[in-house]
This record gives structure tokens, C-alpha cells and sequence, in this order.
């Protein structure tokens, strides 16, 4: 509580410093960025951070967002299905199975991430509708609160400039009877601007029941009044994905799916399903040069139907968020120091409703009816102070609370309820409080280099509490919502920059300190907070263009996770590959001709489940090669791509079995492929 209060006190004195210096705020820059936090100028801040433009993913073969991301360093992927990147996971600095509890994914500065452990539906972002990715390293939980423990990926879509206005159509086709068709209407004058976006995807996969069809439109529209701006953001998605589910090995039987029957099925009837619905509406006032205040409010509903035959189990979930975000930037002059404050309020509630029954025509009586609520209240504060022109230091710091009540209604006479029982109720709440300091120094014209330091947390979310177990005698099943304890990480890095008119590299250090981190233990088949874990890694990355027509990238990351005490001391936490790297190649061959070459490369890592790293295989390493042509001449343009040219059977996702040994299951991903684009845009 007594940060709290510094908190509130030193968010007064700021506001109150600002009208006091009103003088001196006529000389800095306006603000005029919703979407993102990231108000400052992104060299003078002390973290590891990376953005990827409109024109970067228009040019890269990747045709996903999880693809792009898994070009960056430090960033790791996993597809379950490979059907447009549908249920996949992204993962920063190495939390392997809780990737997606551990990475805060953001959609124009809002949350995607649930209150479950579903993964986020990256098939639902048109990667034509985004401006740019926000990539921020190891930081971000005091401007954008809890999850961000590996780092934030905030997902900026498109919006119209002043005096805009044209219409693109493109059409794709590709490898597994695959198609998308794209539409986006831009028009912009003084008063008022609009853009709409929609797109229509079919796809068979790669293979069988792994069908997708997808349909999503997004909308941004904004009203300018004198120094006040009024906006809406609006988007709707339905999707319908077929889930193949694993192939198995079983050298104890000679069963090898991933050879003799990699496309195949055993699940030809399971699904799932989902539609979304999100809205927000909000203000931005100009409130003198140098500040803004912003005030948004919005509301999002995601339903999904959900049907594993073989686990006798076809849920029905409803989730509804709501949220409440007033922040202030502000640029201003104290004590002879330029500030940058970013500070504001995040409200969030979560409604949680799901019906689970044995079989879809049983849903009418559920064995089990799970209600969540939960609330999030924080308050923040950003502070990034320009000491000297070559100095900045970043103090900011946030306090979060956390209420949940959960209850589980159970039906003893429902079809599939023998050996089941209810979990009493559980109400708890949480505070908890995350910060964060940096320094950045320039050292000479084209050397800077920074240090961060930081606190983040991440609290137990729905699947994580709702547990089973069996403990004797035989057959007494226990259900309860276990009480976990919050996850709380110290981050520390230490980056060095290099940049000249041709040549941009970085490198970082890091290390990862958790407590009570979150993790299913394969021996207990329960999720516990673990005895102290650790996170280190090295990342580099090196931009450089000779000349106009030529550029190259390279990115590289090592990354050790690991098991500090406990049962596992000593061990590598599973589905963390080691080493990682990408070489990107682009050139401009012709002014109306562009083509660029990816090379991607995974290490091995242990199989899920293989806490004890004795399972004797790991998850076989995987180097693939996309590449990409581009046409783009007045307003028509057309692409060709080539994905896994090499034709890699590979994986990146499998589960140890505890009892068998040598057998595990695996998902396979797609082998070479081809798609084509056309388009065209009228100004």
C-alpha cells in the first residue's frame, strides 16, 4: 500500500508540475499515438525493443504473424496445426508450455490474452490491416500490466492519414486448396476519417481435418474537433478449424504416424469453434502542446464450441470482457530535466462462463457449469527523464489487484458424470506490484548503451486453478480451483547498440529471476508454483544495406531455462529450443521488382512433459527456407511465394509419454507449399 500512495502522490505532483511549467510545454512536440504506450522516441528508451513496419511484412514470405515473430531474436513459436497460424503459440525468452500465459499479446494496446489458457487466434488479425508490431524484450508490465513476463507484443492496425483516400481488392491462392480474398476502404478529410477492412479465408490444410474457414472485418474511425479527437475501433470474427490432433510414436509397438501417416487423423470429428465480437470507443484531447489525455472504454465477446471425441468432452465457453483505460502522456520541463509521463488507469473485468458435457447432444445437461469473475484494478506510472542530451533514465511503476470467484455446479445424474465430484467455490484476491528503472547512455556518434531493471507478475488464470486429482483410494476423484500463488519475475538487461547510415546491430544480455512460477508437474498431473526458476540468453541482431537495392539481417538468440531447485534442479525446462537464428536477404532487382529470402532456424529442445530430461530424444532441430517476388507497379501489384522450399518434415510441438518409453505424440507441420497474390489499389 505504501507504493500505492507514492504512486498517487507522484502522479499529482507530475500533473501538477505540468501546469506549473506551462510556459516551457510550448516548445516540445504534440502526441498523437493511441494505439501504443510507447509514447517516447524509441532510442532514448533503456529496453530491448524492436518494431516491424507495414513495408517489412509486406515484403517477407512469412504469411502469419507467429512467422514473422519467430524472425525476431529471442522470439519462439510453436504451430499446432500450421493452418494460418491458427491456436498458435508465441513465446519470448523461453516459458515453453506457458507461452502464451507468459507473453502479453495486445491488439491496438488491448488485451488479447484471456482469463484461460486458450491461445490467441492470430487467423482473426488480417496481416494486410497492420501498420506495424511492437516488440518490447524482458519490459512492459508497468504500461500494460500483468503477463508480461517474457515481454510485450503489441499488434498496431492501420488507420487513415489526413487526405487519404483509395480502395485495394487482392486475392490469394495457395497450396492446399487455400484462398483469401482481402477489401479495404480508406477515406480521410479534415473533419472525420474511415477505415474498413475484410477478409474471407478457406482453407483445407495441411492436413486431414484441419479445414479452416475464417471471416473477419475491422473498422477504425475518427472525428477531429479543434485539438479533440473522437474514435472506434470495431472488428468481428468467425472461425470454424478442423483439430487433426497428434500423430504417435511407439517404438514398443512399431507404430511410427509421423512417417507412414503424417497427414492423417484419429480425431476426424473434433473442432473448434469461435466468434468474436470487440468495440472500443474513446477520446483523445490535446490539452496543451506536449499533452493529451486519452479516455477509452470497450467491450469484447468471445464464444467457442469445442468437441474432443476421444476425451468424451465437447465444451460450450462464453467470455466477456470488459474495460476502462484513461491514461495521460505528457512531455514537460522539471527542475531543468525533460520528462516524458506516461501514467494512467487500467480497469478490466471478466466474465467466464462455460458448459462441459460428454458429447455434443449431452450439452443440455452438463456434467459441469464453471462461472469466473474477475476484476483488475492498476495503477501506473512511466517516467522517462532526459538527464543530458545523451543521457535518459526510465523509472516507472504499477500496482495491480486481482479479485476471482469461481464456482462449479455439478450434475451427478448428467451423461459422463461417474467419478466426478464439484469444486467448492473459491474466492481470493491478489496485489501485487510491478516496476521498472533503465538507463540509457549514448557513448559516442553511433554507440549507446542501456541497462534495465524490473519487476513483473502474472497471476493464475481459469484452467490453471480448476484442477483434478486422484489421490487413494482408487477412483476418488478430487476437483477443487486450487489457490496458486501470483508468478513474480526480476528481469535484469544490459544492451550494447551500433548504428550508422548502413549498418544497425544490437546486442543484449539477460537473466530471468522467478518465483512461484506457474507449471504443470507431469508427476502429480497438477498445475503448482514451482521452487525458483531462472531464464538467461543472449540476443543478437545486425541490420546492414550496402547499397540501395541490398539488404540483410541476421538475429540470433541463445536461451537457457531452467529448473533452480525443487524435484527438476539442474534441468532445462521443456519446448525451449537453445539456440535460434534467422537470416533475412531482400533486393530490389528492378525498381518495380523486389524479392526476399528467409532462413529459419530452431534448436532442439526437450519434449513436453520431460521435466526429468531423461526421456533419451529431444524435438529434432528445423531449418526452413521461405522466399518471396513482388511486382508492384502504379497501383497493381503481385506476389509469388515459396514456403519450406527445402521440403522439411518437421515438428515443433510433442508430448513425452510418463508411462512408455520412447513413445510421444507430435503435430507435424506443413511440408513445401506455394501461394500466389494479386491486387490491385485505386487512389
Amino acid at each position: 500500500m505504501k507504493l500505492f500512495v507514492h504512486l498517487v502522490l507522484f502522479v499529482f505532483v507530475s500533473l501538477a508540475s505540468v501546469f506549473l511549467n506551462a510556459e516551457e510545454l510550448s516548445q516540445l512536440d504534440e502526441l498523437t499515438v493511441i494505439s501504443t504506450r510507447l509514447n517516447s522516441d524509441i532510442k532514448d528508451l533503456p529496453i530491448s525493443v524492436s518494431i516491424i513496419t507495414a513495408e517489412e511484412i509486406k515484403k517477407s514470405p512469412a504469411k502469419t504473424i507467429p512467422e514473422l515473430l519467430s524472425l525476431e531474436a529471442g522470439v519462439m513459436t510453436r504451430s499446432a496445426f500450421g493452418n494460418y497460424a491458427s491456436r498458435s503459440v508465441v513465446d519470448i525468452r523461453g516459458f515453453g508450455a506457458t507461452g502464451t500465459q507468459n507473453t502479453l499479446i495486445l491488439l491496438d494496446g488491448k488485451k488479447l490474452n484471456d482469463i484461460d489458457q486458450s491461445t490467441i487466434n492470430y487467423a482473426a488479425i488480417p496481416i494486410e490491416n497492420i501498420e506495424r508490431i511492437e516488440l518490447i524484450r524482458g519490459s512492459g508490465g508497468v504500461l500494460y500490466g500483468e503477463g508480461a513476463v517474457g515481454g510485450v507484443i503489441n499488434i498496431v492496425t492501420k488507420s487513415a492519414l489526413p487526405g487519404t483516400k483509395k480502395f485495394n481488392a487482392n486475392q490469394f491462392f495457395g497450396s492446399y486448396d487455400s484462398r483469401e480474398t482481402n477489401v479495404s476502404g480508406i477515406y480521410s478529410n479534415d473533419l472525420f476519417s474511415l477505415n474498413l477492412f475484410g477478409n474471407l479465408i478457406s482453407s483445407n490444410g495441411y492436413r486431414v481435418n484441419n479445414e479452416l474457414d475464417q471471416k473477419n472485418i475491422q473498422g477504425d474511425f475518427r472525428v477531429n474537433q479543434d485539438k479533440t479527437e473522437w474514435f472506434a475501433k470495431f472488428g468481428f470474427s468467425e472461425q470454424e478449424l478442423g483439430l487433426p490432433g497428434n500423430r504417435t510414436v511407439d517404438p514398443t509397438i512399431g507404430l511410427n504416424e509421423l512417417v507412414n501417416d503424417r497427414l492423417g487423423t484419429n480425431n476426424p470429428n473434433d473442432f473448434a469453434n469461435e466468434d468474436v465480437q470487440f468495440i472500443t470507443i474513446g477520446t483523445k484531447q490535446f490539452i496543451a502542446e506536449g499533452i493529451e489525455t486519452i479516455i477509452d472504454l470497450g467491450y469484447r465477446k468471445k464464444e467457442q464450441k469445442a468437441f474432443l471425441e476421444n476425451n468424451l468432452s465437447y465444451n460450450e465457453t462464453d467470455l466477456e470482457a470488459m474495460f476502462f483505460t484513461p491514461r495521460l502522456s505528457a512531455k514537460f520541463n522539471l527542475l531543468s530535466f525533460n520528462h516524458n509521463v506516461d501514467t494512467g488507469i487500467d480497469i478490466y473485468h471478466y466474465q467466464y462462463h462455460s458448459d462441459i458435457s460428454n458429447a455434443i447432444t449431452n450439452i443440455g445437461r452438463p456434467v459441469h457449469i464453471l462461472d469466473v469473475e474477475q476484476e483488475s484494478y492498476a495503477l501506473y506510472l512511466n517516467d522517462l527523464i532526459n538527464l543530458t542530451n545523451k543521457t535518459s533514465f526510465q523509472i516507472g511503476g504499477r500496482v495491480q489487484f486481482v479479485d476471482l470467484d469461481a464456482s462449479d455446479v455439478f450434475d451427478a445424474t448428467a451423461p459422463g458424470a461417474a467419478f466426478d465430484a464439484e469444486a467448492p467455490d473459491l474466492e481470493k484476491s491478489d496485489t501485487e506490484y510491478m516496476f521498472n528503472l533503465g538507463l540509457r547512455q549514448i557513448l559516442t556518434k553511433s554507440i549507446s548503451a542501456f541497462f534495465n531493471f524490473g519487476q513483473n507478475i502474472r497471476f493464475a488464470n481459469v484452467d490453471d486453478i480448476n484442477q483434478v486429482s486422484f489421490p487413494p483410494p482408487a477412483f476418488a476423484t478430487v476437483r477443487e480451483f486450487t489457490d496458486l500463488k501470483p508468478q513474480r519475475s526480476r528481469h535484469y538487461d544490459l544492451g550494447v547498440e551500433f548504428k550508422t547510415s548502413k549498418l544497425d546491430a544490437s546486442i543484449s544480455v539477460y537473466l530471468m529471476k522467478l518465483k512461484n512460477e506457474i507449471h504443470f508437474n507431469p508427476i502429480s498431473f497438477l498445475n503448482v508454483n514451482l521452487e525458483p526458476t531462472e531464464r538467461k540468453g543472449v540476443e543478437f541482431n545486425i541490420n546492414y544495406m550496402p547499397t540501395e537495392k541490398l539488404t540483410a539481417s541476421f538475429n540470433y538468440a541463445h536461451t537457457k531455462s531452467t529448473f533452480d531447485e525443487g524435484a527438476f534442479a539442474g534441468n532445462d525446462i521443456p519446448l525451449i529450443p537453445g539456440n535460434t537464428a534467422s537470416f533475412i536477404v531482400g533486393y530490389n532487382i528492378f525498381p518495380d521488382i523486389n524479392w526476399n529470402t528467409n532462413w529459419n532456424y530452431i534448436g532442439d529442445k526437450f519434449f513436453d512433459n520431460d521435466q526429468t530430461n531423461n526421456f533419451g530424444q529431444k524435438i529434432p532441430s528445423d531449418s526452413t527456407v521461405d522466399s518471396k517476388l513482388i511486382f508492384m507497379k502504379g497501383g497493381f501489384d503481385m506476389s509469388f511465394s515459396a514456403n519450406n522450399i527445402f521440403d522439411e518434415k518437421s515438428f515443433d510441438s510433442g508430448v513425452r509419454s510418463t508411462i512408455t518409453a520412447g513413445r510421444y505424440n507430435a503435430l507435424p507441420l506443413p511440408e513445401r507449399n506455394f501461394s500466389f497474390i494479386i491486387g490491385y489499389t485505386f487512389n
